[in-house]
């Protein structure tokens, strides 16, 4: 009687009844494949399957800003709307000889019910396409949908849609201090011993009636310690003493603001900005009421003296909310090897992403920039 007979690489295995085989040759048999499969990974990640590359988007668009980003026209090209789109294709680090992740004869455009309000062609090669700005002229409207359509010689289209969420309440001012920390060590440019503190307590009305999600960024105005460049406008990291509703810290995607490095000397570099994100159906009673503090003067900050900061509140769309909380929390579990595949949930249909427009409102804070500027030197 011949036994069916299979070939795993350079083994020959016949395979006899079931009653004839011994638990001690099965464990073998599991033993040689369990071997041979994991020769397939490296010391800390499996190899990934050869997935065909999609075309990638990240568009975040704020129609309401009107901030003062145009003192830095480096970063925001002279416009007053915070909008950045960002396209670029995906692909396996794994493999880089054999891919070619630039952008042919790529377009893109945003429409509305029925017409177009902008359109972007480059008929030639180009790596990515990044932090790209929506004119200011370009109209939203409330509760009016928008549509998304990118183009590329050698990937699937993509398209995405996204309803433009109602106006937030503004943010009310409860109280606004100072403090001084005392630092472990002196700092290693300039040689601070301290720091200073704003600490800002405020709050906001919050319709439960209604879905909503927000998301708290921190914008400053001052001087600082470049002769050539004294007074600057500029995101602001924070962290958040008491909120009465749960909340994280996610990387708000095309956004930058300036940080001091210590490299030899103090140097300005760019940095991600992180918002705080808050799903208010988690917020307890009609109100979420807040209290954050940013550190300045502390050779990481750009200020050493602030005259005036703006609490912005943004409204954004749910599948923006989702998308940031599954980065958030890829970032908690990735050295985890137990936890659970976390899948981004982003809007992009046949790529990866997300596409949204949010609106926004503002708390702002003046002070006495004179008394400010002698006070915090």
């Amino acid at each position: 009687m011949k036994f069916p007979r299979f070939r795993i690489l350079n083994f020959t295995i016949s395979v006899k009844p079931l009653k004839k085989i011994s638990i001690q040759l099965l464990s073998t048999i599991l033993i040689i494949i369990t071997v041979l499969f994991t020769r397939c990974e490296s010391n800390d990640r499996y190899y990934r399957p050869d997935l065909p590359e999609k075309l990638c988007c990240v568009g975040i668009i704020d129609i309401d800003d009107s901030s003062e980003y145009n003192l830095i026209p480096e970063l925001y090209n002279n416009s007053t709307r915070v909008s950045f789109m960002t396209f670029e294709k995906s692909y396996q680090s794994e493999y880089p000889e054999e891919v070619n992740d630039s952008l042919r004869d790529f377009s893109f455009s945003i429409f509305s019910e029925g017409k177009e309000i902008f359109s972007y062609h480059c008929d030639s090669t180009i790596k990515d396409l990044k932090g790209f700005k929506i004119p200011d002229d370009t109209e939203f409207q409330t509760n009016e949908k928008f549509y998304l359509y990118a183009t590329e010689k050698s990937t699937r289209d993509i398209s995405a849609e996204i309803t433009v969420p109602e106006s937030p309440p503004v943010p009310e001012l409860i109280s606004v201090s100072k403090e001084i920390i005392s630092l472990q060590a002196p700092t290693p440019c300039i040689g601070y011993t301290s720091a200073k503190s704003i600490l800002i307590d405020f709050s906001f009305t919050n319709n439960k009636n209604k879905e909503s999600f927000y998301a708290i960024l921190l914008t400053g105005k001052g001087n600082n310690e470049s002769s050539s460049w004294p007074f600057v406008v500029s995101q602001l990291e924070y962290s958040v003493r008491y909120c009465n509703a749960p909340g994280f810290f996610a990387e708000l995607n095309g956004f930058t603001m300036y940080q001091w490095t210590c490299m030899d000397l103090l140097t300005m570099v760019k940095v991600p900005v992180y918002a705080y994100f808050i799903d208010g159906s988690k917020i307890p009673s009609d109100k979420c009421i807040m209290k954050i503090s940013s550190q300045y003067k502390d050779e990481r900050s750009p200020f050493i003296g602030i005259w005036s900061l703006k609490v912005r509140l943004l409204s954004v769309p749910k599948s923006l909310f989702l998308f940031e909380k599954s980065l958030y929390t890829y970032g908690e579990v990735a050295e985890d090897p137990f936890s659970e595949p976390v899948y981004l949930n982003g809007n992009i249909k046949d790529g990866n992403g997300i596409f949204a427009v949010c609106r926004s409102s503002e708390l702002t804070l003046k002070f006495n920039w004179i008394f400010s500027a002698v006070q915090d030197k």
